[in-house]
């Protein structure tokens, strides 16, 4: 039964909303809930019709895509399906900067255009979207987030660490969205044990029926209320991850501390929404009426359940077209049908960055393989059990990895040679390893808790 409240944020407060705002999510959100039941067959044929119109509108008026169908003497009607997209160039961040102006589309006037900037750490980039593409990717989102149970209206509280996105909740607008809404949005930059029971006493006076954030900062909060034996009264309706990867520790500890499941989401700045968990938990739904995802490995496409970098065509941003775009992520497709009836095509799982995956040299193969970090047994399973409060590998280079450490309680000699040892199991003998034991560690300026940075490109 939908919340009084509810009903009349999503049916009266919401259209006016996007009426003030110039926007359409109310619109949008009606085709897409109905379009994620139609068959598989039937969401492809949308797909590609969506797709084939951004070529079209690509090749019209965005020079860069011009220039590079003329180069590859390719025209639009020569993308006949989504595999055919393998015709085209990969684009990268490297090549958004050098090409910025081009890539904005000659059919649209800068006034229409809305400025952005990537998240990330180091490795961001300026684009433009519309507030077409706005209404396609906000309604794609909260149909993942109706998969979790929540309802337009229901009261939702948000750890997120985004000092971009953070400072935009400071303004008039979006404070005034947020009242509307429901919402409350907690900066969790900083979590030290004196803001963790802050949070904890506001959510027990809150009592969200949602709650949302990064990975890592919803995992400390739930790993607070365990410690600290609050989990008693805090049973939200579920819980939705995004913006890190869920490693199983952090899943296995939120449903421990709030008594409900966990939805994972994920999304990006350049593309808004692109693939959900739903009530089945079989993997990730691709918000495949706005985006393509392809998974590649050294120029070609993977099968199912092998890991790729995915490239990313957004099929509703025809201000600034990014159509193969490498987002520096890694995931695996799958072939799978999910029970839920929705046909909308699955992703595996979401692997993490590029850059959580060690490079390591396979002498059988005699090249160098990526091994994901959230493997079982590799780094995580070990650390986790280990008396280390937190975390943080690097890998400089090929033979050389760097493991700064929060020491817990009980922590001795020998697990520092412990740990050593089954590095050493995996990765060999003649592997550097540097040991740096730390007061604290901070997040990464994009306000995430990243476990492992390598400077080596293994999918390269």
């Amino acid at each position: 039964m939908v919340a009084p409240y509810s009903f009349v944020a999503r049916n009266f407060l919401l259209p006016i909303y996007d009426f003030t705002k110039g926007t359409s999510r109310f619109k949008s959100m009606h085709v897409l809930e109905r379009t994620q039941w139609l068959s598989l067959k039937d969401i492809q044929k949308l797909q590609l019709k969506n797709l084939r119109a951004l070529l079209r509108h690509a090749f019209a008026t965005v020079p860069y895509y011009r220039r590079m169908f003329r180069e590859r003497c390719l025209k639009p009607e020569d993308i006949k399906s989504v595999d055919d997209l393998r015709k085209l160039p990969v684009l990268t961040k490297a090549d958004v900067r050098r090409n910025f102006n081009d890539l904005i589309s000659r059919g649209y006037p800068k006034s229409a255009l809305i400025p952005y900037v990537s998240g990330g750490t180091g490795d961001q980039i300026r684009f433009f979207i519309t507030k077409e593409q706005r209404s396609w990717e906000l309604a794609a989102e909260f149909r993942a987030y109706g998969w979790a149970g929540y309802r337009f209206g229901d009261k939702c509280m948000v750890f997120w660490g985004s000092p971009i996105d953070l400072a935009k909740h400071q303004s008039l607008i979006r404070r005034f969205s947020s009242l509307l809404e429901r919402v409350i949005v907690l900066d969790s930059y900083v979590l030290s044990d004196d803001i963790l029971e802050k949070y904890v006493l506001l959510m027990r006076r809150f009592k969200p029926e949602i709650v949302r954030g990064y990975a890592s900062s919803v995992y400390m909060v739930a790993k607070y209320i365990l410690e600290k034996g609050f989990d008693d009264y805090l049973h939200p309706k579920a819980v939705i991850t995004s913006a890190e990867s869920l490693l199983d520790v952090y899943r296995h500890t939120i449903e421990r501390a709030f008594g409900c499941e966990v939805f994972d989401y994920y999304g990006s700045r350049e593309v808004g929404a692109i693939a959900a968990e739903c009530e089945e938990h079989c993997g990730y739904h691709i918000s495949a009426e706005n985006v393509v995802l392809e998974f590649v490995r050294e120029g070609e496409h993977v099968s199912s359940g092998e890991s790729g970098e995915i490239l990313i065509t957004n099929l509703r941003n025809f201000g600034m077209p990014f159509i193969r775009y490498a987002i520096g992520d890694v995931g695996k497709p799958s072939d799978e049908v999910c029970a839920c009836g929705r046909g909308l095509p699955l992703m595996k799982s979401i692997e993490g960055r590029v850059s959580q995956f060690m490079a390591v040299y396979d002498k059988k193969l005699g090249r160098v393989i990526p091994v994901s970090t959230a493997a079982p047994g590799l780094f995580s399973g070990v650390l986790m059990h280990l008396p280390i409060e937190e975390f943080r590998i690097i890998q400089e280079s090929l033979n050389k990895v760097i493991i700064k450490a929060v020491k817990g309680r009980g922590y001795s000699e020998e697990h520092t040679k412990f740990l050593i040892n089954h590095i050493r199991k995996y990765l060999g003998d003649n592997i550097i390893i540097e040991i740096e034991f730390v007061d604290y560690l901070p997040p990464l300026p994009s306000g995430k808790r990243t476990v492992f940075i390598s400077n080596v490109n293994p999918f390269q």
